[in-house]
């Protein structure tokens, strides 16, 4: 039975991860939906949790983008000015082009997380499955005639 929401807040990619990795590592078990939600988080952070909230706050400040853009931009990591301008889509209309070459620049600054930095084991999240299996001997009896 799902919880009853009674706050919903927008967070970046990698502050998702920090969230269900705390809460499986405290020892609450994950549900299915959050653990494909911290599966996927996983594979597409590109930068930690606290780098992200603090470029997200910057964004906001300095270039008073809406939340939601600069979550985008903190997810995604843009590299050119393009993909700064298709990312922010209608806020980018407003903006100059030295507008968005300074986003790009603040974003630029961020240090990216290499694969070791990213790759966490999940299976050691959770208990081990793979224990030995006893094996039971199958009555040849139960087995159809046309698949012995």
């Amino acid at each position: 039975m799902p919880k009853e929401v009674y706050h919903s807040e927008p967070i970046s990619i990698p502050e998702v991860k920090k969230l269900l990795l705390s809460r499986a590592r405290e020892g609450e078990e994950l549900s299915y939906m959050q653990r494909i939600a911290l599966e996927h988080a996983q594979l597409v952070s590109r930068i930690d949790a606290k780098v992200a909230k603090e470029l997200v706050d910057l964004l906001i400040e300095k270039f008073r983008l809406t939340n939601k853009g600069a979550i985008t931009l903190a997810n995604y990591i843009p590299t050119t000015v393009d993909e700064v301008r298709q990312l922010l889509w209608k806020e980018a209309l407003s903006m100059e082009t030295e507008t968005l070459e300074q986003i790009l620049e603040e974003v630029s600054k961020v240090d990216i997380l290499d694969t070791a930095q990213k790759k966490l084991e999940i299976d050691d999240l959770t208990p081990d499955n793979n224990e030995e299996e006893e094996e039971t001997e199958v009555d040849s009896s139960m087995i159809p005639e046309d698949l012995r």
